[in-house]
């Protein structure tokens, strides 16, 4: 007994259906690849070329350019940064800002270890001041271990 979907048009000639996905595929690929070499000739900044934005664009889906590796490698060749799964994004800007984090903090709690040795070596600071200093050293320090210890939890790959 014949399955009563066998008689679909696409299930009687499946050799069109197989050529208008072939063609539907190449015509998505001109699309990706014309859209980002245009993005970057109006001199677009690599950051801002994203796969939702070329898929806007280009009028495909995101789940398509993220679905196709060659569409998404073409994206990713005007934005190196881009990444398939958002969450790496996400970690990777999280890593930066808690690199930069630490080392403004690192330079603050050098200029601040200066500033004490400073009322040390002889320069005269009323006393109240030179604790105030030493606290904002203890404090500092503190913030560095933990900004250390968070990128050291980490568990994306930075790179």
């Amino acid at each position: 007994m014949r399955s009563k979907n066998s008689y679909r048009p696409q299930n009687l000639r499946p050799d069109g259906l197989v050529q208008s996905r072939k063609q539907v595929a190449e015509q998505h690929h001109q699309q990706v690849r014309v859209t980002v070499q245009a993005m970057l000739r109006r001199g677009m900044e690599p950051e801002k070329i994203t796969v939702p934005a070329v898929a806007k664009e280009a009028h495909v889906s995101v789940a398509t350019i993220y679905r196709r590796a060659d569409l998404f490698t073409l994206v990713q060749r005007a934005n190196p940064a881009v990444q398939r799964r958002r969450a790496e994004q996400v970690y990777q800007k999280t890593i930066q800002q808690l690199q930069n984090d630490l080392k403004k903090a690192q330079t603050d709690a050098e200029y601040y270890q200066k500033e004490a040795q400073m009322a040390k070596l002889g320069e005269h600071r009323p006393g109240q001041e030179v604790t105030q200093l030493k606290k904002t050293i203890i404090a500092l320090q503190r913030q560095v271990a933990c900004l250390e210890e968070l990128l050291a939890h980490c568990t994306c790959h930075t790179q």
